[in-house]
């Protein structure tokens, strides 16, 4: 019987240190521009326990088998305990032998943010937006970074019930050379770029509040009952989405807005296409960028990394 070396621990330093936001964007882009068809990935299955919720995400690609395991516990900040835990787990594609593992929380974190910074890339980001995020917890902290990555705020505005979260993010972003404030609805007629990383689950602003030429990436839910954006904005967009099944099985904002008539299914851009083809982006239009996440992702940004750092 053979005895095979232990799988590579990745920790949370390497992964948003040494490897990092940038690389990450880049590791998501390639993988678009090299022909990757997000309708070919494997589906996410759910498991439903008596303390919240398990996601399981297989992928595989010509190098490389991903995993992710992670646990949503709704009740577990009241107790100080992450409400988003997990693994993610490297296979070799040939042998399926187990290669490196990270924390699947902290890949979820890196890999969420670098998609939205992606593809906001290609609906023609301005190079210094007004950016309004919604939420101040983890995701709107990562959402922040990566987007710092690829342009230069010219301002940051922080809109979110908890005072003390929007309050810590500023001090944690002012750590990283990031100047941030706590903002209003009123900013939201500046913004070039809103971003909605909350747990809402009604609309958090209307249409009527954003400027028509505006950028606005959804990434809080994953429920076909959970909606951040209204109906009526949805409908007045273009909506970019990663799989056109993925939305309409997941994504509420999608959902909702077309079973009020607002959207129609055909109307969704899966996003392949603004890697892959000429689609021409109308910047003096609203875009909507609606994430549901999908397993190719975290397998596209941990592969890269496991090349780069072993």
């Amino acid at each position: 019987m053979s005895v095979l070396s232990p799988a590579k621990w990745i920790s949370d330093q390497e992964l948003f240190i040494k490897f990092g936001y940038r690389k990450a964007i880049e590791a998501i882009s390639q993988a678009l521009t090299g022909g990757f068809d997000p309708a070919t990935d494997k589906s996410r299955s759910f498991v439903e326990f008596a303390s919240g919720q398990g996601l399981v995400m297989p992928s595989e690609n010509a190098e490389f088998v991903g995993l992710k395991f992670v646990t949503l516990a709704p009740k577990n900040p009241a107790k100080n305990i992450p409400r988003i835990q997990g693994i993610y787990t490297l296979f070799d594609a040939k042998t399926l032998t187990p290669l490196a593992q990270c924390d699947g929380a902290a890949l979820t974190l890196l890999r969420t943010s670098c998609v939205t910074a992606a593809m906001v890339q290609k609906l023609a980001l301005p190079e210094s937006p007004k950016l309004v995020v919604f939420g101040s917890g983890p995701q709107a902290f990562a959402h922040i970074l990566a987007i710092s990555a690829v342009s230069t705020p010219d301002s940051i505005r922080i809109l979110a019930r908890n005072t003390a979260g929007v309050e810590k993010l500023i001090v944690d972003l002012r750590s990283h050379g990031i100047e941030a404030a706590a903002g209003s609805t009123k900013d939201l007629a500046e913004a070039d770029l809103v971003i909605t990383a909350t747990t809402a689950r009604e609309p958090l602003f209307a249409l009527e509040q954003v400027q028509k030429t505006v950028i606005v990436a959804a990434v809080g839910s994953h429920e076909p009952n959970a909606r951040e954006l209204p109906g009526n904005l949805m409908g007045i967009g273009t909506v970019f989405i990663e799989d056109q099944s993925a939305a309409l099985r997941e994504a509420g904002d999608v959902i909702m807005a077309i079973n009020e008539g607002f959207v129609a299914a055909e109307d969704l851009v899966e996003v392949k296409k603004l890697f892959t083809s000429d689609y021409t982006i109308d910047s003096q239009s609203i875009r909507i960028y609606k994430s549901s996440g999908m397993p190719w992702q975290d397998l596209a940004i941990f592969g890269a990394t496991y090349k780069a750092l072993i």
